[in-house]
C-alpha cells in the first residue's frame, strides 16, 4: 500500500507547475520568437541572468519582495540561495556591476518562480520584458509604452489597453497629508485592490481630506479626460508632474497613431516596492489578469550603490497562450502531410525522398517503421495526410 501511494506521488507534479506537451511548446516558442524578434528590431540586446540568486539580491532595499513567495535552497557552503522571483532585480545587478556607463537597452526571456500561487498564476512562469537604463525622460517612457503595444501587437494580440498611472501621485498625496510609511502600505493595498470597505474602515482615524481623496483615485479611470481631473486633484509639485508626465506620455503615443490602445488608471500604485514614477499594465479583453506590468524604477539601482535611472515591462508568456488560445488565434504546429516509411536498408531512399518533398513545401517525415502495419500506425498516431512505404523497386501509397 505505501509503495503504491509513493508511486502516484512519484509521477505527480507538484501544485503550480506544468509541462508543456509538443504541441503547446511548439506555440509558446513561436510567441516567445515573435516578442524576442520585436524587441530585437527596436534596438534592444539580449541579456541572461541565473536562475539561482543569493538571498541578500532580494532582501531588504527598495527591491523589496514578500520573502514568504521565494523558492529558497541551501547551496552546499551553506549559503542561502532563491530562484528568482522577477528578472529585472537580477539585471541591475549585472548593470551597476558589469556593464559600462551609459543608456543599456535590455531584453530577456526566461522563466520566473513564486512559491505560492498567486491569482491562479503558475508557480513557474516565462516572461519576456525589456528595461532602459540609464535614461530617463518623458521620450524614454513613450518609447517603452510604444514598445509595450508593439510587442502584444507582434504576437497576435488585438482587442488590449495599456492603462496608465504614476506612483508619484499617490506618494504626492500621502506626503501632503504627512502620511507614514506603516499605513502607506496599508493604504496601497487598499487603493489596488480598490478596496473602498477597507477604506471605509479607516476612516475613524483618517483626515477626512484625504479620505475624499482616495476614495476618488479608483474613478480616476477611462481615457484622456481622466487626466483633466487627476490636475484638479494636485495638492503639491510631485502629484503635478506625475499628471504631467502621463500628458506627455499620451501626446507621443498619440504622435505615433497608438493612442486607441492607452487608458489611464490613476489607482494603479504600484505594489512592486521599487517603482517610482509611470506604471503601466497590459490588459486583454477576456482574461481576468494583466499580460503585461512595468514602469520606471529609478532607485532600484541605487542598493547597488550607483543611481541609475531606469524603466522597463515584463510579459507573460503564459497568459498570452491563454488569451490566443481562447480567440483561436493560437498558431498550431504544422499538420504532417507525408510519413514515409521504409523496407530494410532502404533507409538513404527514404531520407532523399523525404528531402525531396520538403524542397517542394509539403511538410514530409520519415518514420522508422520497416514494415507496412507499423507505418499505418505511425500515420494515425501523428494524424499524417498521407503514407508512403518504400522498398527497392517501388513507392507503395498506403
Amino acid at each position: 500500500m505505501h509503495t503504491g501511494r509513493f508511486m502516484i506521488k512519484k509521477f505527480k507534479l507538484p501544485k503550480g507547475i506544468q509541462d508543456y506537451l509538443p504541441d503547446d511548446c511548439y506555440s509558446k516558442r513561436i510567441i516567445e520568437g515573435k516578442i524576442m524578434n520585436c524587441f530585437k528590431y527596436y534596438g534592444f540586446k539580449e541579456i541572461e541572468s541565473p536562475v539561482l540568486e543569493r538571498y541578500e539580491l532580494f532582501d531588504g532595499g527598495v527591491g523589496n519582495v514578500e520573502l514568504n513567495k521565494l523558492f529558497k535552497v541551501a547551496d552546499i557552503d551553506g549559503d542561502l540561495l532563491v530562484l528568482r522571483p522577477d528578472i529585472t532585480m537580477p539585471i541591475s545587478r549585472i548593470v551597476c556591476t558589469k556593464l559600462d556607463d551609459g543608456c543599456q537597452k535590455l531584453c530577456y526571456l526566461g522563466n520566473s518562480f513564486s512559491a505560492i500561487e498567486n491569482e491562479g498564476r503558475l508557480r513557474e512562469f516565462t516572461q519576456a520584458g525589456i528595461e532602459i537604463m540609464g535614461a530617463e525622460g518623458d521620450d524614454v517612457d513613450v518609447e517603452v509604452v510604444m514598445l509595450a503595444i508593439k510587442s502584444l501587437l507582434s504576437m497576435g494580440l488585438e482587442d488590449f489597453q495599456i492603462e496608465l498611472g504614476n506612483v508619484a501621485f499617490f506618494e504626492g498625496l500621502l506626503q501632503a497629508f504627512e502620511i507614514g510609511e506603516e499605513d502607506s502600505e496599508i493604504l496601497v493595498n487598499s487603493i489596488e485592490s480598490k478596496n473602498g470597505i477597507k477604506l471605509y474602515s479607516l476612516s475613524k482615524d483618517m483626515n477626512q481630506k484625504l479620505l475624499e481623496s482616495l476614495s476618488k483615485l479608483p474613478m480616476l479611470f477611462g481615457g484622456e479626460e481622466v487626466l483633466k481631473e487627476a490636475e484638479k486633484m494636485c495638492l503639491n509639485d510631485k502629484m503635478l508632474r506625475a499628471v504631467q508626465n502621463l500628458e506627455k506620455v499620451y501626446n507621443g503615443i498619440k504622435l505615433l497613431g497608438y493612442e486607441k490602445y492607452i487608458c489611464f488608471d490613476l489607482s494603479i500604485v504600484g505594489k512592486m516596492r521599487y517603482y517610482s514614477g509611470m506604471v503601466m499594465r497590459g490588459i486583454v479583453k477576456g482574461i481576468g489578469r494583466p499580460v503585461l506590468s512595468g514602469g520606471r524604477y529609478d532607485g532600484l539601482c541605487d542598493a547597488f550603490g550607483k543611481h541609475t535611472p531606469a524603466v522597463g515591462f515584463a510579459v507573460s508568456i503564459g497568459y498570452v497562450m491563454s488569451v490566443l488560445r481562447k480567440y483561436g488565434l493560437l498558431e498550431q504546429s504544422p499538420k504532417v502531410q507525408l510519413i514515409v516509411g521504409y523496407q530494410p536498408d532502404m533507409m538513404k531512399k527514404a531520407e532523399d525522398y523525404v528531402d525531396k518533398m520538403r524542397s517542394q513545401g509539403i511538410n514530409a517525415v520519415c518514420s522508422f517503421a520497416t514494415d507496412i502495419h507499423n507505418l499505418k500506425i505511425n500515420k494515425e498516431v501523428i494524424g499524417a495526410e498521407k503514407a508512403v512505404y518504400i522498398t527497392q523497386k517501388d513507392m507503395v501509397e498506403c
